[in-house]
């Protein structure tokens, strides 16, 4: 069973075309794909950043989110997740939204894959963390 924990920079790259939007899409076709429950906010704050930008209008931005609303992701209750999240984020300097993911990483020592590079240099240096942390752009085709 192929499963991992992807954050909302993979998702997002399932209703935007950008960077490594091929490599994301291939996790489609896993048997399971988790995330903390707050994966759809960030998802859906990249479509509001598409927006500001110029990027997307917001008619074409309220069809993606509806997309994103229907992703097959398995949510799990950050609530469960934040006491080991607040550890990881302050042992790391990395924010507690992304700590989430990686704690949901550990907890089921899954692949956590991100298009996040700087979360991945900042777990580099803890060893039994930064073998979960997998590159989208890495993944094979």
């Amino acid at each position: 069973m192929t499963q991992a924990v992807v954050d909302a920079s993979v998702a997002a790259k399932w209703v935007v075309q950008e960077a490594h939007s091929d490599r994301a899409a291939l996790l489609l076709a896993f048997d399971a794909r988790h995330a903390p429950d707050h994966w759809r906010v960030e998802a859906i704050n990249v479509l509001w950043s598409k927006i500001l930008h110029g990027d997307l209008t917001a008619a074409d931005a309220e069809e993606r989110m509806a997309v994103l609303s229907r992703a097959p992701i398995i949510e799990t209750p950050i609530a469960i997740l934040m006491p080991r999240a607040f550890q990881i984020a302050v042992a790391h300097m990395v924010t507690i939204h992304d700590a989430l993911y990686v704690a949901l990483a550990a907890q089921r020592d899954l692949p956590f894959v991100t298009a996040d590079k700087r979360l991945i240099r900042r777990l580099s240096g803890a060893p039994a963390l930064a073998r979960l942390m997998v590159w989208v752009g890495s993944l094979a085709a």
